[in-house]
């Protein structure tokens, strides 16, 4: 199994995950539906519960889509462990380990469908908030996140940011310090109206950015197989 997976990062949880994640090509297509609402609350207290690395749901979302859409497929042993922490003492017990870690698979897996079903209408789940009768996206969590995941294979990237650097303006002026410091600094509200619904286009036009690339490392790997 390690050998099928790789290796990827000092990370110590390998025994306890390794045998957990199983390749989602080979999972029977009625397992791999859409995540369910019970599912998503359930996910969503125990990373808050847990109160470090992604401890948030929509943080999570936005982490395991820049994994999806990005340039290269990434091993679950490359991020599983910066979701579900790098020790037994992260879980109460193994059951909890094969709960959480099938769910954070299954809420992957989730994004995978809705990005080869209709990719065209992906939207990024963000918190709301409702001051003086207006409601405001809060979009922080989600783009801190999705710039999280990216971090995971920086060069990979680095062909987007030279060729549209564009379609990453809206996720790090709410993904980052610096773009949050940009938003004030030209009236929060006015740029939450322009940039936020920027958001999910772009995410959509970088799927599609990174789509023949991803395309011809899938015909590789099948050739490298055969």
């Amino acid at each position: 199994m390690l050998g099928r997976w790789g290796f990827c990062g000092p990370w110590v949880l390998v025994p306890l995950i390794v045998a957990l994640v199983e390749d989602p090509s080979s999972r029977p297509e009625e397992t791999m539906s859409a995540f369910s609402e019970e599912e998503f609350e359930t996910l969503a207290d125990w990373l808050l519960r847990r109160g470090k690395g992604v401890w948030d749901i929509i943080e999570l979302e936005g982490f395991l889509t820049a994994i999806v859409i990005g340039p290269n497929t990434l091993a679950p042993l490359c991020w599983l462990p910066r979701v579900c922490g790098a020790g037994r003492q992260a879980f109460r017990d193994v059951d909890e380990i094969n709960r959480l870690t099938a769910l954070v698979m299954d809420f992957h897996n989730s994004i995978v469908l809705a990005f080869d079903a209709s990719p065209g209408v992906f939207a990024p789940t963000f918190f709301r908030s409702k001051a003086a009768g207006n409601t405001f996206r809060i979009a922080v969590e989600w783009c801190a996140g999705f710039l999280n995941g990216m971090r995971l294979d920086p060069a990979g990237w680095e062909p987007l940011r030279h060729a549209r650097p564009e379609l990453l303006k809206p996720i790090e002026l709410f993904g980052t310090r610096a773009g949050r410091c940009e938003l004030e600094a030209g009236g929060k509200a006015e740029m939450h109206a322009t940039w936020s619904p920027r958001i999910a286009p772009a995410v959509r036009d970088i799927h599609t950015f990174w789509l023949p690339h991803r395309r011809h490392e899938s015909a590789a790997g099948a050739r490298g197989a055969g």
